[in-house]
């Protein structure tokens, strides 16, 4: 833009810088980055390693430029890979996707044209359509290169048009990927699937919803491909373009559906409350930096409202993603500002209903009412003090802060085994983004049964039962 400019900063992060400045239409190597240790950019830090290179900063700022003359957007050329036999072919195909960085680290399938075309079954869009821009590289996500990533991970075309619809909602800017993908937090999308599609395709939303499952491998599958859109079109390699210092559930995200058949009467699904037809094929992403198992009893009105409490204290453990730096009480009264998503079992769930007539805006009431962060680690936290000047203008000084600023914004989302005793809390990750809902478009109908069909061969539907025939 003409304007002389210069990047200092942490140790490691100039891959970060460059991705950005990519995704923004910017050479990616540059402007010209300088390093410095990480603890020069603490509080009280010594300053002195930037003195001494204040010679290389002159220099960003009055005779670098960028080498880099050539703009816009290119299809990069197909790989060919051989071996002396298919199995090596296979084997050398990975070595060359880890050396480039374009595996995740999991063995992978070839992602060959004729198996991206079996994938691409599964959608009427066409291939070249641009799904989104997967920041902060900011490459395009098209249809084909979602498709390439669902055949790595072993995925089926019936899977494509949920990772289509979770490609459309994190690459929206509000949801803020920008951030998400690069940040030292290990922010994850939860990717919550509403409707008949959840079942068609075998998408969990009951025992062991989160982790492996052989009768349901849908959302491994395309929780795993979103994760390679992620790495491989918006430059999200850990200490190269991700910073997360732990990268929990990175390997796969968290991809599930809501049990719609177990809501009790009366208790609406989240594509509902997100303002989609009852029905509907929807999914819903949320930043979440954590998962929390929370044991409890449900039954008795006291009882119930003793697991709502257990709940309301795990809520109320700091969270420093709650509260950005930069949020203002605009951001903090979004109602689709992300607060973290409760899992609630059916059987708890409609016990809550039967047992004790709460409705689930009731159980958010309850839950935002009881979770609060108190006022002395509000204090300690090691935040701006207009954190604390913020939340005397929503709550007495004193009084314990509560994580939402109306019950509505707390997710609550029936989902896991029918049997009861357990919930579970995935916090919020990098704060003051939106929640994204998006319908999820399926081919002709002509087409996708014909999908389902070859699913039911290649799967039987008693596969999906709780103890199939030996």
């Amino acid at each position: 833009m003409g304007i002389p400019t210069m990047v200092v900063t942490r140790q490691g992060f100039a891959r970060i810088v460059a991705n950005a400045f990519g995704g923004l239409g910017f050479p990616a190597e540059g402007p010209t980055v300088y390093e410095f240790p990480a603890e020069m950019f603490g509080k009280a830090s010594d300053l002195t390693p930037l003195s001494r290179n204040m010679d290389k900063i002159v220099y960003g700022l009055t005779r670098w430029q960028p080498q880099t003359r050539m703009t816009g957007t290119f299809a990069p050329p197909k790989v060919r890979v051989t071996g002396k036999d298919y199995d090596e072919a296979v084997t050398n195909m990975n070595f060359l996707f880890l050396r480039n960085l374009w595996s995740d680290g999991l063995p992978i399938a070839p992602p060959t044209e004729e198996r991206v075309g079996w994938i691409l079954r599964g959608t009427d869009l066409a291939p070249e359509m641009a799904v989104g821009a997967v920041m902060p590289r900011g490459r395009i996500a098209t249809v084909e290169s979602a498709a390439a990533a669902l055949a790595m991970t072993g995925g089926r075309p019936e899977y494509l048009p949920v990772l289509i619809a979770a490609v459309e909602a994190i690459t929206r800017p509000e949801w803020g990927l920008w951030a998400v993908n690069p940040t030292t937090d290990s922010v994850i999308p939860a990717i919550i699937v509403n409707g008949p599609v959840a079942a068609q395709i075998h998408l969990s939303s009951g025992y062991g919803l989160l982790g492996p499952d052989p009768r349901h491998p849908a959302g491994v599958a395309i929780g795993r491909a979103l994760r390679l859109v992620q790495q491989n079109l918006g430059g999200a390699v850990p200490a190269n373009g991700t910073m997360a210092l732990f990268g929990g559930m990175r390997a796969t995200n968290a991809v599930f559906a809501e049990d719609d058949e177990g809501l009790p009467p009366g208790w609406k699904s989240l594509s509902v409350e997100r303002g989609f037809p009852e029905g509907s094929n929807v999914v819903t992403a949320t930043p979440v930096n954590g998962m929390m198992n929370m044991g409890g009893h449900f039954g008795a009105r006291e009882v119930n409202k003793s697991t709502l409490t257990m709940i309301a204290r795990f809520m109320s453990i700091p969270n420093m993603a709650n509260w950005s730096a930069s949020m203002t009480l605009d951001d903090w009264n979004n109602p689709d500002l992300p607060r973290g998503i409760v899992l609630i079992p059916r059987s708890f769930a409609r016990s809550l209903a039967s047992d004790s007539g709460y409705s689930k805006l009731d159980v958010k009431t309850f839950l935002w009412q009881n979770a609060g962060i108190p006022w002395s680690d509000v204090q300690a936290m090691d935040l701006a003090q207009d954190l604390v000047s913020r939340a005397t203008k929503l709550v007495p000084q004193g009084s314990p802060l509560p994580i939402a600023s109306r019950p509505e914004q707390i997710t609550i989302v029936v989902a896991g085994g029918q049997t009861a005793g357990h919930c579970y809390w995935m916090p919020v990750g990098h704060s003051n983004r939106h929640i994204v809902s998006k319908e999820i478009r399926l081919p002709a109908k002509a087409r996708w049964d014909d999908l389902l069909g070859q699913a039911e061969k290649d799967l039987p539907r008693v596969m999906h039962e709780p103890y199939p025939p030996r």
